[in-house]
């Protein structure tokens, strides 16, 4: 990285304050990336948890829709007028 001086592996074994300064520059950066990264992970894991949630509940709405039809109303009977809107729904996705 441009304007970022390197930290000698030499200079590490003088323990001089200008290579204990860097160390702690470094050590700084190394905070706040870590932060970072784990904000980002929290922030990723809940956009999956709340996929596998809306995955679920698509699966779940799909399957009663379906169940729809086989359901028996005690006012509906055979008459058309109270026909399941499912129906309707099906003929449509036929065409």
């Amino acid at each position: 990285m441009p304007g970022i001086e390197k930290l000698p592996i030499e200079e590490t074994l003088e323990d001089s304050p200008q290579t204990r300064s860097l160390l702690g520059v470094f050590e700084e950066d190394t905070a706040a990336m870590s932060n970072y990264c784990s904000q980002l992970y929290q922030a990723m894991q809940r956009i999956y948890d709340a996929q596998n949630e809306l995955s679920a509940a698509t699966h779940l709405t799909s399957r009663l829709l379906k169940e729809y039809d086989k359901q028996r109303f005690p006012l509906g009977g055979d008459d058309e007028v109270i026909a399941p809107p499912c129906s309707s729904l099906q003929k449509s996705s036929m065409s």
